[in-house]
């Protein structure tokens, strides 16, 4: 049995072409979320497959060709319209407007992003790679598990102990980081 586990971090404040990089990246994952959102209810493709076939070329062409970034931006618009959905049950506003991702979030898998036990590390698009350190605070709060996610991890491999981390941008400079991890719960004997 395993457990689901939200671990939230926060960025040191980053220098300012740090915050130029990750802000263009974040504007980046929000147009593509919001057209991939548009695109799906437009074209009515309420499955997964059926959005793959449909979107991956154009989604190439005008955004990323990185197949796993296109699965990412897929699975944050499919979720946005469902929550927005299930809010306008119960919203009258809501109904009939076209759900809405806020581009200051982002939301990537492996191998886009890789943790370590200091930073996060993001792939951007033109092939470098841009560290986002953690804060001394929140890393010494939350270092055991950090480790404990990090431990038998082999280099190439995907570690199936975390999935997706969400990289929410703070007006103030720096980073919420919101990693979403997998714990083993050891059986008893009681």
């Amino acid at each position: 049995m395993s457990t689901v586990e939200i671990l939230k971090l926060l960025s040191v404040t980053l220098t300012r072409d740090k915050q130029d990089v990750l802000m263009e990246e974040l504007q980046r994952y929000g147009k593509a979320a919001n057209w991939t959102i548009k695109q799906v209810l437009k074209q009515h493709l309420t499955s997964p497959t059926k959005a793959v076939e449909v979107l991956r070329e154009p989604f190439v062409e005008q955004f990323d060709k990185r197949e796993q970034y296109f699965q990412d931006v897929l699975k944050t618009a499919r979720v946005e319209i469902s929550n927005h959905r299930k809010m306008a049950k119960t919203v009258r506003s809501m109904r009939d407007k076209t759900p809405f991702f806020r581009p200051e979030r982002m939301i990537l898998s492996q191998p886009l992003i890789k943790l370590s036990e200091k930073a996060v590390t993001i792939s951007i698009r033109d092939g470098s790679r841009l560290a986002v350190p953690f804060d001394k605070r929140s890393r010494n709060r939350l270092i055991e598990k950090i480790q404990s996610v990090l431990r038998g991890e082999k280099t190439g491999e995907i570690n199936r102990k975390y999935g997706r981390i969400r990289i929410t941008w703070n007006k103030e400079g720096f980073a919420d980081i919101d990693i979403r991890t997998k714990t083993s719960d050891s059986p008893r004997n009681d």
